[in-house]
């Protein structure tokens, strides 16, 4: 009890844990359970939290460390996927809840390794990684009804109210009703004479255990798993090399980091006048054909009021990752020059100093306990200089509970036509065309206890 209390005390600490000391144990081979973290999130689409060992809770982000006792839980529109320290995986699907039950990884002693994950409802797959690799019965997961022990190391588990169904990608597993004998608190398969072994090698078939019976049955794969089971594999087979070229692009972006807003640069967008524009025009569907273009990756569509984002897929040939939002799913792609290696910024312009039109905007605005509205963008002005290599912004921005706001920034932009500045208060992350004659970004302004987000195009 009072180990119990001190990890509960040194949760807090150890959930600021950051990714370099996520990489030193990795380093060190050993992970001692519950006082580390032993997974981080990799992938984050939609909405999800995560419900600590002490009850708390709190919205996942992507990079959040993941600890023993740590329950992750999706919505309807959430997909999570964890890496766990021993390169190990588990993808969490929409409307599900997962819980990392024990975790035990120390490279010097495997026989001592352990990995226990409980199911308690929906869609999850499982990549098996190094802890399991010199004994295979150190790995469990549970569900209600049903334990699943490994004899491979891809699988897919669904477990709702009509029961528990499995499929296998690659190796084979061990399903079992749990009682009589396989216990939820054992590792490995359980071995009775009612549990079924299925293996990849066997086709599209599934391990199936319906409520109240204590025999495993082997199906043909029907229903929502199959449906699943297809969909995972057409994504790995169509999104792989384009789910490495996303992250690396979004780390590249995130690692960029935000410069500070300087006195100066705000007093030049405090002169700015605030061009007016037709509203109704501005959340409109993108111009396919231009060079800057708003995609959106993440799988639930787009916000409700979101015309200006297109279907990432729809829009990725001939362009590349400038900015991006991970949590909303939305990256500012831009028209590749293949006579531009580098893709540097290379303004076409016959004066220093360019004023930008505003052409598309959308806006909501954000309060109280995860509340959203509409919101408007009335207007906004854009000037560039070349020469200087800086730019000067401000909109206006309203909503019935936000009230009237105007954001005003500015800032220094990179070689490649990128730019991010951050205030207490604002924030802007955008690029620039590679001819300098459209631009795009994402923006953020607080008002008291709201905070007004969106995104913007302009052109010449």
């Amino acid at each position: 009890m009072i180990r119990n209390r001190l990890v509960q005390a040194l949760r807090p600490q150890l959930l600021r844990s950051s990714v370099v000391l996520a990489c030193t144990v990795a380093a060190s081979g050993y992970v001692l359970a519950s006082e580390q973290a032993v997974g981080q999130v990799s992938l984050l689409i939609g909405a999800a939290r995560v419900v600590h060992m002490n009850g708390t809770s709190e919205p996942l982000k992507r990079g959040a460390s993941i600890l023993v006792g740590d329950r992750v839980e999706t919505s309807a529109n959430g997909h999570v996927h964890v890496r766990f320290i021993d390169k190990g995986a588990v993808s969490v699907r929409p409307d599900s809840i997962l819980e990392v039950q024990a975790y035990r990884y120390d490279v010097d002693k495997p026989q001592a390794n352990e990995l226990r994950l409980r199911m308690e409802q929906g869609t999850s797959r499982s990549i098996s990684g190094a802890a399991t690799d010199a004994d295979k019965n150190r790995f469990r997961l549970n569900t209600p009804i049903a334990a699943i022990g490994v004899r491979g190391t891809d699988f897919i588990v669904q477990a709702d109210a009509s029961g528990v169904r499995a499929t296998v990608a690659d190796g084979a597993i061990v399903v079992g009703a749990l009682g009589n004998g396989c216990s939820a608190a054992a590792l490995g398969p359980c071995t009775g004479a009612d549990a079924r072994l299925l293996s990849a090698d066997m086709g599209r078939l599934m391990a199936e255990v319906r409520p109240g019976e204590r025999t495993t049955h082997v199906v043909p794969a029907a229903g929502g798993i199959a449906a699943v089971a297809g969909a995972e594999e057409r994504v790995a087979a169509m999104n792989a090399a384009e789910s490495a070229a996303r992250a690396a692009s979004l780390a590249a972006a995130e690692a960029k980091g935000f410069a500070p807003l300087r006195e100066s640069d705000r007093a030049a967008a405090d002169l700015l006048s605030i061009a007016s524009a037709s509203v109704a025009e501005l959340n409109s569907p993108a111009d396919l054909t231009a060079q800057l273009v708003w995609g959106r990756w993440r799988v639930s569509g787009a916000a409700a009021n979101d015309n200006v984002s297109v279907q990432y897929s729809k829009v990725i040939d001939g362009r590349h990752w400038t900015t991006a939002n991970n949590r909303d799913g939305d990256v500012l792609l831009r028209m590749s020059d293949p006579s531009n290696p580098n893709q540097e910024l290379r303004p076409i312009s016959d004066t220093p100093i360019v004023e930008m039109r505003l052409s598309r905007a959308q806006a909501s605005f954000e309060y109280g306990n995860k509340q959203t509205e509409a919101a408007t963008v009335n207007g906004g002005s854009l000037t560039l200089d070349f020469d200087r290599r800086t730019f000067a912004t401000a909109l206006g921005l309203s909503s019935p509970t936000g009230g009237k706001t105007e954001l005003r920034m500015g800032g220094d932009i990179a070689s490649d036509g990128t730019f991010a500045v951050r205030s207490n208060t604002q924030m802007v992350s955008g690029a620039l065309s590679l001819d300098g004659k459209e631009a795009g970004y994402l923006f953020e302004r607080a008002v008291g206890n709201g905070l007004f987000r969106g995104k913007t195009l302009w052109g010449r």
